[in-house]
């Protein structure tokens, strides 16, 4: 088949492995990669669609571009597929709660997902949990709704023997600082493991910035080392393998019903130990103590006591990353994850 996919700029995950994935499987990838930022780019993308575009058998609108897809639906005849994820009322309302959802911008957001969903022939979105949620919620029929999960870019994450382990046992945390995160309860469980000889490394930035910086100020952990700027990838993927265990999501919060966060993929395909919530999102992909870790949401004793039980258990460690890997190859690489959309669509 000939695609035509539509990306922006940036490099995301979710589209850079479908993008892979179709190409391995022999399929054929025509990407448009949106640059503009201001709202006059939806005028000038129809037109350098209209002109660019090929012989093609379904257009792929990438993750982030919602509002692109009635555009394109107007514009061509083709059938359209949508890398949504998730929502992008969930994103903004439900996870980052920057508005009220009886406000207008509330409104806005599940207005635009509502085209988005409704304009495509199908959308990819991230788990079970999320089908239902944007069946019920954007009244989607559940015909149209793949799940498919993210996977990584494998030129970045891969397994690498040859990295060593730090000396000091290091517990990482990668990712944005979202309300579901957790990364709040990371700052304090460092501070209770301070006289442990165990070191947190924390690679992130974003929306709790203010909370993330008051609560480092206020409980002043000597055991943490934070990395707030953008990190060339061979370094980013150096430093992550010379971790123990790798945290996920360690909020309670409603999302995690639904979502699987990107740093569970990259943990996957590195072999790194997986630290988790017990969050449904995860665990349909996940099991507990065969595949991953696991501690109650939002506890920062029991991540404290979990992270130093298994350091006295470095072969539960990595029994943990062996099972881990072995799903990702079994399951999550970007030829297999693009098959399986392909089998959905047909």
């Amino acid at each position: 088949m000939k695609f035509f996919l539509i990306r922006t700029e940036n490099s995301y995950a979710s589209d850079k492995h479908l993008i892979d994935g179709l190409k391995e499987n022999g399929h054929d990838v025509f990407e448009l990669v949106e640059k503009d930022q201001n709202s006059g780019k939806y005028i000038r993308f129809a037109t350098r669609f209209r002109k660019e575009r090929r012989t093609y058998d379904a257009v792929i609108v990438g993750f982030a571009l919602p509002i692109l897809v009635p555009i394109v639906r107007c514009v061509s005849l083709k059938k359209v597929i949508f890398n949504a994820v998730y929502s992008q009322y969930e994103a903004n309302i439900v996870s980052r709660n920057i508005n009220s959802p009886r406000s207008l911008a509330a409104l806005k957001w599940w207005c635009i997902d509502f085209l988005s969903f409704h304009c495509s022939s199908w959308v990819l979105v991230e788990s079970n949990a999320q089908i239902n949620f944007i069946r019920s919620f954007f009244l989607v029929p559940k015909r149209k709704l793949i799940r498919s999960w993210m996977g990584v870019d494998e030129k970045v994450f891969f397994r690498d023997p040859a990295i060593r382990k730090n000396r000091k046992f290091t517990i990482l945390f990668r990712g944005r600082f979202l309300p579901e995160s957790g990364i709040l309860t990371v700052i304090e469980t460092a501070k209770k493991l301070e006289r442990k000889n165990i070191q947190f490394l924390i690679i992130g930035h974003g929306f709790l910035y203010r909370e993330v910086n008051a609560c480092m100020e206020k409980l002043k952990p000597k055991n943490i080392e934070m990395i707030a700027e953008k990190m060339p990838e061979k370094e980013l993927r150096n430093r992550m393998l010379s971790c123990h265990i790798s945290l996920g999501q360690l909020a309670s919060h409603p999302r995690l019903l639904r979502t699987l966060p990107a740093k569970l993929f990259e943990s996957l395909a590195l072999g790194l130990p997986y630290l988790t919530a017990r969050n449904a999102g995860v665990f349909e992909l996940l099991t507990e103590d065969e595949n991953c870790m696991a501690i109650t949401p939002g506890d920062s004793n029991d991540l404290a006591q979990k992270i130093t039980y298994l350091k006295e258990h470095p072969e539960i460690l990595e029994r943990i990353a062996q099972a881990g890997h072995d799903l990702y190859r079994k399951k999550l690489t970007s030829k297999i994850l693009a098959k399986e959309v392909i089998s959905a669509l047909c």
